[in-house]
């Protein structure tokens, strides 16, 4: 008898501690919650680009050639044998955009019952242009990798970094705008444009240092000048409003009064 009540109790105890757990977590861990993006998105009717492309194939299989066309209603492959595909954005799970590069990862299922989701691969023989990319991340709405930046896009602030990596790294220009933040280097492939809604979290342990971890990527910098804890806060508050609220406009602005980029950390 003694044994059953004294198993009631530890559930009871147990289910009290979770509670107690999760009631103490911080607000900030909220922004790392997977946002669920709605089922349609409007994209501007001017949207219009194509180029021509090669898809690639299952290996030893021969590329097909054709044009690779994105507008309103999505992305289309017009191959050379007259077959054409198309995938709406909503039928596009993430993307990954690079000047001369794209891959689709869709909800199809893999052929030959193989595990996992198709993906379709392009290179391209026109650069997509950096607002066309922009265009196409946000259509497809879900976390992407968009490594074709503007650099010439209004900059709230402006950051000489490190990309730090295990081999290697890459030196560039860490650009804070009012739609998200963007990396900038020659290193091909290497530059990122983030949406506030591709970012889980931002994290800075020091003055000099920042890790930027999104959906898809995460990137450690090393910072050549100082990030000022009250733009690192404002940026870290449009994260979590858009991680919130995916269907409406964040409810914070971007508004930085102070100039340059560097600042003191402690205000």
């Amino acid at each position: 008898m003694f044994s059953g009540v004294w198993t009631r109790y530890k559930s009871v105890i147990l289910l009290s501690a979770i509670a107690i757990t999760l009631s103490g977590v911080p607000i900030a861990a909220r922004a790392a919650r997977q946002p669920v993006s709605p089922p349609d998105h409007p994209v501007a009717a001017s949207l219009h680009w194509e180029s021509s492309a090669r898809m690639h194939r299952a290996a030893f299989a021969p590329s097909n050639h054709g044009t690779l066309l994105i507008d309103g209603n999505g992305v289309e492959f017009r191959g050379e044998n007259k077959r054409s595909q198309r995938w709406a954005f909503s039928e596009i799970q993430t993307a990954f955009i690079a000047p001369h590069r794209l891959v689709l990862k869709t909800y199809l299922n893999r052929s030959l019952h193989r595990p996992g989701e198709r993906k379709y691969r392009f290179s391209l023989a026109q650069a997509v242009p950096p607002a066309v990319a922009a265009q196409l991340a946000g259509a497809v709405a879900r976390p992407s990798q968009n490594a074709d930046p503007d650099p010439d896009a209004p900059a709230i602030a402006t950051i000489p970094v490190r990309h730090r990596a295990i081999a290697s790294g890459t030196n560039g220009v860490l650009r804070i705008r009012q739609d998200g933040i963007d990396y900038v280097t020659s290193s091909k492939d290497d530059s990122r444009s983030w949406r506030w809604a591709d970012l889980q979290t931002l994290s800075s342990p020091d003055p000099y240092h920042l890790f930027v971890f999104g959906y898809r990527d995460t990137y450690t910098f090393n910072l050549k000048a100082p990030l000022s804890s009250k733009l690192l806060d404002r940026a870290s508050d449009e994260i979590f409003a858009h991680s919130e609220s995916v269907n409406g406009p964040a409810v914070t602005t971007l508004h930085e009064t102070e100039p340059g980029a560097a600042g003191g950390r402690h205000e």
